[in-house]
C-alpha cells in the first residue's frame, strides 16, 4: 500500500515539474504576436538582400530555436537608406527553407507569394 502511494506521488510530482518547465519555457518562445513587438537586438542574422536599385534593404533574422526553445522562425525587417523611411517588419516566415528575391524594387517574392513593400506584409500564420 505504502508503495502504491510512493509510486503514485512520485508521477504527480513529475507531472507537475513537467508542466511547470513547460509553462515556463513556452512563455520565453515565439511569444511574439505581432511583427511590430519583434526586438532584433539579440537576433541572428541569416541574410539580407539589397533591392535592385540598392535603396532598400531586406535583413532576415532567426527568431527563437535555440537550446530549449524549440519553435523558432524568420523575421524580415526592410530598411531604407532614405532616413524619412522607418524601419519595419514585413516577413514572418516558418522555420523550414524558404525563398526570397526582388522582382523589381517595390516588390519582392516570398515562397511564391508576391508582395508590395509599400503596403503589404507576409505572415505565414495567416496564409
Amino acid at each position: 500500500m505504502i508503495k502504491r502511494k510512493v509510486v503514485i506521488y512520485t508521477i504527480i510530482v513529475i507531472s507537475v515539474c513537467i508542466s511547470a518547465f513547460y509553462f515556463l519555457n513556452s512563455n520565453q518562445t515565439n511569444s511574439i504576436t505581432v511583427l511590430e513587438d519583434v526586438n532584433v537586438k539579440n537576433l541572428d542574422i541569416i541574410k539580407q538582400i539589397e533591392s535592385p536599385d540598392k535603396k532598400h534593404k531586406l535583413t532576415i533574422y532567426l527568431n527563437g530555436g535555440v537550446f530549449m526553445k524549440s519553435d523558432y522562425s524568420y523575421i524580415g525587417q526592410l530598411s531604407s537608406k532614405d532616413k524619412k523611411e522607418k524601419e519595419r517588419f514585413i516577413l514572418w516566415l516558418p522555420g523550414e527553407p524558404f525563398s526570397i528575391q526582388w522582382i523589381n524594387n517595390k516588390e519582392i517574392l516570398v515562397n511564391q507569394n508576391q508582395i508590395n513593400i509599400n503596403s503589404e506584409t507576409y505572415d505565414f500564420r495567416n496564409m
